[in-house]
């Protein structure tokens, strides 16, 4: 096979029971447009085993410690050969086929190409890039397929535990980077994980959003304004069980 138009990475850690179905949606697509890396962690639950009984269809993989998430994907960045790059959580799917579905944008002169994502409690997240980035990450990791190139000279923060990505988009928002929104669901994804640790996620995205954004008070404004956000969005969930 010749090089392929996606490298496809799933960063995972004892995730047993979810790490099948992830593995077959990726296996599913167009094998002649994706390659397959896996990056593990260090299961210990029975994972290594299960991907082993895959290694043949996968580009390549490896188990060892790292020091999170980010790290992990780092390491894959390091390994994809395709044109563009893809992520994929251990407990996340592809929708069959999207790799042909979005096959003709990744062909033009884009930096990201995304859409949207939909959560196990049937909610449908749609990605975008505007001017509400500057306030919080608006592209889901999910929903999103990153051009090589982007990665030349970039890697993400690992000292960032849950919003690394936040990083690039609000950098490639403020550069007004070319970018492409497909109105489908790429993923399904399941609901919780890091990223729903609220009280990270504002420390963090605060903290990324400084490196772009001049000025200590307008900063400070945002800040707070997430933290509202944020704080309604804990009382809907205690009251409906939204967590999304």
């Amino acid at each position: 096979m010749g090089k392929p138009l996606i490298s496809v990475i799933t960063v995972v850690y004892n995730a047993y029971s979810t790490l099948e179905a992830t593995i077959k949606s990726v296996l599913d697509q167009n094998r002649e447009l994706v390659e397959y890396w896996i990056i593990d962690g260090g299961s210990t639950d029975g994972s290594i085993e299960l991907i082993r009984r895959y290694e043949n269809d996968l580009a390549g993989w490896i188990s060892e410690p790292d020091k999170g998430i980010y790290d992990a994907m780092n390491k894959g960045i390091d390994r994809a050969n395709g044109d563009w790059i893809y992520f994929l959580g251990g407990d996340d799917t592809l929708r069959p086929d999207i790799v042909s579905q979005v096959k003709a944008e990744l062909s033009k002169n884009y930096i990201i190409v995304f859409g949207d994502v939909l959560f196990d409690n049937g909610h449908r997240m749609r990605s975008f890039l505007g001017p509400r980035t500057i306030f919080q990450n608006t592209i889901h990791h999910q929903s999103a397929f990153y051009h090589k190139s982007i990665f030349n000279n970039y890697r993400y923060d690992p000292t960032l535990t849950i919003a690394s990505e936040y990083d690039i988009h609000l950098k490639l928002y403020i550069l007004k980077s070319p970018v492409c929104y497909v109105p489908i669901i790429i993923a399904n994804c399941a609901v919780g994980g890091a990223s729903s640790d609220l009280s990270q996620s504002l420390k963090e995205t605060n903290r990324i959003r400084m490196r772009y954004v001049a000025g200590n008070w307008k900063n400070k404004i945002l800040s707070v304004s997430l933290a509202l956000y944020y704080a309604q969005k804990r009382l809907r969930y205690f009251l409906y069980g939204h967590r999304v």
